[in-house]
């Protein structure tokens, strides 16, 4: 009797936010009739609550490199090659032949066009720097020939971070050329082909096989779907306070905008701090990160600056607002806002690339109310005028923020909603 389960693969380098991960343990819990495995070329620097279920290589520090982790190997290409969804997160970038300075002498003004569409002829295995790791040099497969995914045209693409941001249209011809569904976190539903006209179809040369619709956005997940009694009491608790405690805990300072976050953050705490004591009013702000937080401080990792995703997640419960980002190039919340909402934050990010059509795709076989993040503005000005006129209003109003907060996050980012959105428009 055939066997009526149908597997998934998710394929990443480390899986950065563990966004695959939580997503295949969604699909484990929520989607009848599939089984779904993440397999990653290594583990993921963060120690995440939900892990990879299989790792190829692990860094022997020791002897200062990676060794093979065979018996994974072997059960991952036994997995992959009866799997019917493979869904790549490339988080290596595209492979081109050669240097750009060989099209532009070829091609002149037109190399960028043409380098692009080299390298989407290829196959996956070698225009894919993940693929090309995984599947050529540690698994010694083919993507397309040796998993039932890729003879039937199941391979899926995830988009989720700066790789993809900083070069869509290589990805993007790719992903129509080598690729079934094409994945997006929602701030990058932007950059994809969801709309591109006859003239440039004719000029990609993807006219045959252009199908916008296959192009999607999700939201990121995590999963508290049996946890929403519990912290709707915990809001309720820990805004019956005289302590307003304001949280950011970045990954990449860079990325995140930390120093300006800390500059703003720390002169508007103080500033409010100083206005309420003079009138008289019993209402106190404090700002806290990982460094700065005592009870965490001798946790963090001394070259990375983390602490165990586990005490982070202890610090946004007791908090009551969550900054996650400053980076308007970014424009949008990662899984931290997502982790704020779900543990009754008031969140705020610069979401300026969180577009309509970006949230009508994301929203799409879902029931979702207006997203609670708040934006923080185009600049330092603005983000402080931002965050003040929260911070000015009634307690009782920013606990009622958090609970339509974690309203939005059970309707749109736990595993049930994610699963749905794989059951209707992927796993098809």
């Amino acid at each position: 009797m055939e066997n009526k389960i149908k597997k998934v693969t998710f394929i990443g380098y480390k899986d950065y936010a563990n966004c695959m991960t939580e997503y295949s343990k969604a699909i484990n819990k929520h989607c009848d009739g599939f089984e779904s495995k993440i397999i990653c070329e290594c583990a993921h620097p963060i120690d995440f609550e939900t892990k990879h279920d299989f790792n190829l290589l692990t860094y022997n520090e020791s002897e200062d490199k990676w060794i093979r982790n065979e018996d994974q190997i072997e059960e991952s290409k036994k997995w992959l090659a009866d799997s019917s969804h493979i869904i790549l997160g490339e988080e290596k970038g595209p492979q081109i032949t050669h240097r750009p300075e060989y099209y532009y002498e070829k091609f002149g003004q037109n190399w960028q066009l043409e380098a692009m569409k080299e390298c989407a002829k290829m196959k996956p295995e070698s225009s894919l720097g993940t693929v090309k790791d995984i599947f050529t040099t540690i698994l010694d497969m083919s993507i397309i020939k040796d998993t039932k995914a890729g003879r039937e045209n199941n391979l899926h693409m995830y988009h989720t971070g700066s790789v993809y941001r900083n070069q869509p249209d290589i990805f993007n011809l790719i992903g129509s050329t080598h690729f079934n569904k094409i994945i997006h976190g929602v701030d990058l539903y932007r950059l994809s082909w969801n709309d591109l006209s006859v003239e440039d179809q004719n000029l990609l040369g993807i006219t045959s096989n252009y199908k916008p619709q296959n192009n999607l956005a999700i939201y990121t997940s995590y999963d508290r779907d049996s946890e929403k009694e519990r912290i709707s009491e915990l809001i309720n608790e820990k805004f019956n306070t005289n302590k307003i405690i304001i949280f950011h805990a970045p990954t990449s300072k860079e990325m995140k905008g930390t120093n300006i976050i800390t500059s703003v953050v720390s002169g508007l705490v103080s500033y409010m701090n100083k206005k309420n004591k003079r009138s008289g009013v019993n209402l106190e702000y404090e700002y806290i990160t990982p460094e700065s937080y005592e009870p965490t401080k001798k946790l963090m990792d001394p070259s990375t600056g983390w602490i165990p995703n586990s005490e982070i997640m202890k610090i946004k419960e007791m908090a009551h607002i969550y900054v996650d980002e400053f980076n308007p190039q970014v424009g949008y919340f990662g899984g931290s806002t997502v982790e704020a909402l779900m543990s009754g934050n008031i969140a705020f990010a610069t979401i300026n690339n969180f577009t309509i059509d970006a949230m009508k795709a994301a929203n799409k076989n879902i029931k979702s109310s207006l997203c609670p993040v708040i934006h923080l503005g185009e600049d330092p000005k603005q983000f402080r005028d931002v965050l003040k006129s929260v911070l000015e209003k009634p307690v009782e109003e920013l606990k009622n923020i958090a609970h339509q907060s974690l309203q939005w996050y059970y309707e749109t980012s736990t595993h049930k909603a994610v699963a749905t959105k794989f059951e209707k428009e992927i796993l098809i």
